[in-house]
């Protein structure tokens, strides 16, 4: 059998170059040569632990497909044709189709409960861990820090416009966490909580990758003013370039200054919307001081368990001021072919959180980026 390369996770902190078996596609599957794999903040959490067996990493998949199996429907999620040599994207969850989550709200809600996952430990979001090392047969393709990846039957997957680039391509996937994150806050038009609006302030925290896309699609979306606080030299100037109104640098401005910049842009009311997108439990509770009476908070920054607190006053914090709080921890397909459209324009600058790339031999590097000043790593072929 032929082999591939792959940077495996086999300890706290350490990546293992390892030659992997390079199987044949089965039935309905389909075989990808990655050709770009974004570097995701959850990927830093998950190597600062020890993995429950060897795992390759990465989510944030774009390839090129090499083989199709028997069977294969050879088209995308949104009926596009495929053929050998397109570049796709893949919706890194396949749910089970079985279980209650997937029978009451179908198998694209991410409420799947034994579901898999590309690249990610499935007991870091609630799912049975794979088997400890020794027991299993070892580490598979299952992930963008390998030179392949066996797409298994039933994964939902997005053909790449020939235009866009392979690394502004691998932030579909963050970008469909932004268009769910925007997407949950909808209400009917004209009632008292909506907030997506020409006269609403929005209030982003945390300019990573899903702070600064959901900016992008908080616009896109028609909010009249975006505001985001942040720190890195990088992330501020990329908010600025990406359109935001206001940017608030975390290091010059203590949580109190931020609060009077935001109730003096509203005029003393709130932000109609605040999103977390730190991976700061402290911020959720910031959050919560920023909006308005009837205004929406949605966590989407917080999905790894870090053993931290918030301490909140449910009559004062939510019930008195009818506040709306959201989670979203995962985003279901549709958000996907969302993010594709927004991915295939021209006159949204997606190229500027683009930091840096990285061959994929250079992983370790690639993640020691991440400690500096930069906004998204993204590991490429060359």
């Amino acid at each position: 059998m032929e082999s591939t390369g792959a940077e495996v996770w086999t300890g706290k902190n350490r990546l293992e170059h390892m030659s992997l078996p390079l199987p044949q596609p089965g039935p309905g599957a389909l075989l990808l040569q990655v050709t770009a794999n974004g570097i995701c903040g959850t990927d830093m959490h998950f190597l600062s632990r020890e993995p429950a067996a060897p795992l390759v990493l990465g989510h944030e998949i774009v390839g090129r497909i090499i083989g199709f199996g028997p069977g294969h429907e050879r088209h995308d999620a949104d009926g596009i044709p495929l053929t050998e040599g397109d570049r796709i994207a893949l919706f890194p969850w396949l749910p089970c189709g079985q279980c209650w989550g997937c029978q009451r709200f179908g198998p694209g809600a991410t409420t799947c409960t034994d579901a898999f996952v590309y690249g990610i430990p499935p007991e870091a979001i609630g799912l049975d861990p794979l088997a400890p090392a020794g027991l299993g047969t070892g580490p598979t393709l299952t992930g963008g820090f390998g030179r392949h990846v066996d797409v298994r039957q039933g994964t939902y997957l997005w053909r790449v416009p020939d235009a866009v680039p392979d690394t502004v391509a691998s932030l579909l996937d963050p970008l469909a966490v932004a268009v769910r994150t925007v997407d949950v806050t909808r209400t009917p038009t004209g009632t008292w909580d909506e907030v997506l609006t020409p006269d609403s302030t929005a209030v982003v925290l945390g300019l990573g990758a899903v702070g600064l896309l959901s900016a992008i699609v908080l616009r896109q979306t028609g909010v009249g003013t975006v505001v985001a606080s942040g720190a890195r030299p990088a992330r501020l100037a990329a908010a600025r370039a990406v359109g935001v109104d206001v940017v608030l640098d975390i290091h010059r401005q203590d949580a109190a200054a931020r609060r009077a910049a935001v109730l003096d842009i509203t005029r003393g009311r709130g932000a109609d919307l605040v999103i977390d997108a730190t991976n700061s439990s402290a911020a959720l509770a910031e959050a919560m001081r920023l909006v308005r009476r009837l205004g929406t908070v949605v966590e989407v920054g917080n999905i790894v368990p870090d053993g931290t607190h918030v301490r909140v006053d449910p009559a004062r914090d939510v019930c008195q001021r009818n506040l709306r709080l959201l989670g979203v921890s995962f985003n279901p397909p549709r958000s996907y072919s969302q993010g594709m459209a927004l991915l295939a324009r021209h006159d949204l600058p997606f190229e500027r959180l683009i930091t840096r790339s990285r061959r994929f031999a250079d992983a370790d590097a690639a993640l020691r980026d991440l400690a500096g000043d930069v906004v998204k790593i993204v590991l490429t072929e060359s």
